[in-house]
């Protein structure tokens, strides 16, 4: 029977880290499903949803990754989820991505999100980085976004906080391929 699984890790980035945990999953009779994993300030972290052929609980998992997070000095955490996951679907009508740019300063991924969150439009995917010189930094950040209703009014509201905020943000329809 097909078993999914969300597994969590972290560490201090250096190289193998995907190679050697991919191996280990491989290892144990995994299918890497869906994935994200990036570096956030030294750390890498990595969320994967796995499908397996395991009953729940079964060592066979836990087996093949202890040693290998252990081995790195990787923080781990295997969750189990429903056996049938919900498709994975969206309708490119309604895809947009939002970028944002400006001066770093405290509550910019809150209001922004904050905004998003009372018009219904569901985050599907975020980014952020802190660019330029320390001593002048830059906030950047992307948001891939699926908008129910008409994008021309959110750009309005989005424009209206941009102002407040002092920051620029753009929205466009998405023409990336997304999965």
């Amino acid at each position: 029977m097909r078993r999914f699984a969300l597994l969590t890790i972290s560490g201090q980035d250096r190289p193998g880290i995907v190679a050697r945990v991919s191996q280990a999953l491989f290892q144990a009779g995994c299918n890497i499903e869906d994935s994200s994993m990036t570096r956030l300030r030294g750390e890498f972290t990595i969320l994967l949803v796995l499908q397996h052929d395991q009953e729940p609980g079964h060592p066979s998992l836990e087996t093949f990754l202890e040693p290998t997070c252990r081995a790195l000095e990787l923080d781990w955490r295997l969750k189990n989820l429903p056996d049938v996951l919900p498709p994975t679907t969206s309708d490119p009508d309604h895809e947009f991505l939002i970028h944002i740019l400006g001066a770093d300063k405290p509550g910019i991924v809150y209001r922004v999100t904050d905004l998003l969150a009372t018009a219904s439009v569901n985050i599907v995917d975020l980014c952020t980085r802190i660019a330029g010189k320390p001593e002048r930094p830059i906030y950047a950040m992307t948001i891939e976004v699926e908008i129910p209703g008409d994008p021309e009014q959110l750009q309005e509201r989005l424009t209206q906080l941009a102002h407040q905020l002092g920051i620029e943000i753009t929205l466009r329809a998405s023409t990336v391929v997304t999965f």
